[in-house]
């Protein structure tokens, strides 16, 4: 009778410990599940806080696709750091339940160590880069304007420590205030140099005084101030026209087929609603927009496909919230739709000495060269390989005043001077002076 009571015991504690153990087990699994999904791009973007349901489209089709938002948002770090993280973004989850406006922006990024340099690490990159773009004017026949650039993108450690690189902004110490959540707006830079030396630089025309400036906070610069757009980017329409032409998509043979396009975006830029019901909309518009008559017969699979490319696009392109487009998310990579690079090399942050941030095309890029279809195309400069510029050009404010201090030593490397934006000559290359680049001017008089 004994032995039976024992031998029962011992298999009730370990029928208990069996069933704890797989307690546990389930418990730990499901614990993994959970934290698994908490990671997941469903749970970010609908779950924890509702994101504009455009920037889930965006990133799908982007060049960053398969890294979560966890990567960007929270980092690559260690679990048990994350989950310290966590409970931090618990007020995200109380404005999706108590309601909130979705924002434009992100509040949450970590430092770019964390996250961008987990597969980018600006300090080894020393390359340069090529960039080939393809534009199309409005004419009848959209004629073709190709644009090459050199972009000096590394500033790795080849590279001495007066490099020169887009890059730079990284490996050198920038601070800077901005007043605005998408950080259009930067009133205040300050640069510190490997020597110790400190220079700080004013937007001449902010409003802003010395006391109130110090209210905001300072941020050392990351590679998201400038590539804030990676993640879920939103390209202006008539890029992904001039693209779909440019990979044949688009029939160029059909007559006005640029000037068409804009057209409809022009017409449908203020439409919205859900993502399901504009395609009849737009395909609406797209109907009564097209051409009178009965189109010629081989012209008719390329109207068909211009307004299958046409629909994609503008659907595509299109946001559930009145008031929304494109351009409401700034790209700040660059300076032709947006401010950019601008916003602290246009020409308005002095340092006390009354010197402008560097504004040097061929610092971050060579001098673009441009070949039009039709019309002048823009001439390289004739510099030869090793010839060292007058010491004028390393001036900082030599971009604004060049207009001012021009004489026959420019010929020499330059060739003949005829000012103009239609190219032919090196002072009339259309890519520099053939268009307005949104906050920067280049007189020195606008500046004071």
């Amino acid at each position: 009778m004994r032995w039976n009571v024992k031998r029962h015991g011992v298999i009730g504690a370990a029928t208990a410990l069996v069933l704890g153990g797989l307690g546990l087990a389930l418990l730990g699994a499901g614990g993994i599940v959970a934290w698994e999904y908490s990671n997941s791009n469903e749970f970010c973007a609908t779950m924890c806080h509702s994101v504009h349901p455009e920037e889930t489209r965006a990133h799908g089709t982007g060049a960053h696709a398969r890294v979560d938002c966890v990567e960007c948002h929270m980092g690559r770090i260690s679990t048990l750091h994350m989950m310290a993280l966590k409970p931090t973004h618990f007020k995200e989850l109380w404005g999706m339940i108590a309601g909130y406006e979705r924002p434009l922006t992100s509040h949450t990024f970590r430092p770019s160590r964390d996250n961008c340099e987990g597969c980018h690490w600006p300090a080894v990159e020393h390359h340069d880069s090529i960039a080939v773009k393809k534009r199309y004017d409005t004419d009848e026949k959209s004629s073709e304007s190709i644009y090459r650039l050199v972009l000096h993108t590394g500033m790795g450690t080849i590279r001495d420590a007066a490099a020169k690189g887009i890059h730079w902004h990284i490996e050198n110490e920038v601070s800077f205030i901005t007043t605005d959540a998408q950080r259009r707006m930067v009133p205040w830079v300050q640069v510190k140099t490997a020597d110790g030396k400190v220079s700080t630089y004013v937007d001449t025309s902010s409003k802003l005084s010395e006391a109130e400036l110090k209210k905001f906070e300072v941020r050392r610069m990351e590679c998201y101030d400038c590539h804030n757009a990676v993640g879920h980017p939103f390209r202006n329409p008539e890029d992904l026209v001039d693209q779909a032409i440019a990979e044949g998509r688009i029939d160029r043979s059909l007559p006005n087929a640029k000037a068409r396009a804009v057209a409809l975006i022009e017409q449908t830029r203020s439409l919205t609603g859900p993502h399901k019901e504009m395609g009849p909309r737009i395909e609406k518009v797209i109907a009564d927009a097209a051409p009178k008559g009965e189109t010629k017969p081989e012209r008719q699979e390329a109207e068909k496909k211009f307004r299958a490319v046409m629909k994609q696009i503008l659907v595509d392109g299109s946001f559930s919230s009145e008031g929304l487009s494109w351009a409401s998310f700034p790209n700040h990579a660059g300076h032709k739709d947006f401010p950019g690079c601008f916003r602290c090399h246009g020409g308005r942050h002095l340092n006390e000495e009354g010197q402008a941030i560097r504004l040097q095309c061929t610092l971050c890029h060579n001098l673009p060269q441009v070949e039009r279809e039709s019309g002048k195309g823009s001439v390289p400069s004739t510099v030869s390989a090793g010839l060292t510029p007058p010491p004028s050009h390393e001036e900082p404010n030599f971009m604004h005043d060049h207009r001012t201090k021009l004489d026959d030593s420019c010929t020499m490397c330059h060739g003949k001077i005829e000012w103009g934006a239609d190219g032919g000559s090196f002072c009339s290359n259309p890519a520099c002076h053939g268009r307005a680049w949104p906050e920067m001017t280049l007189d020195p008089q606008a500046r004071k």
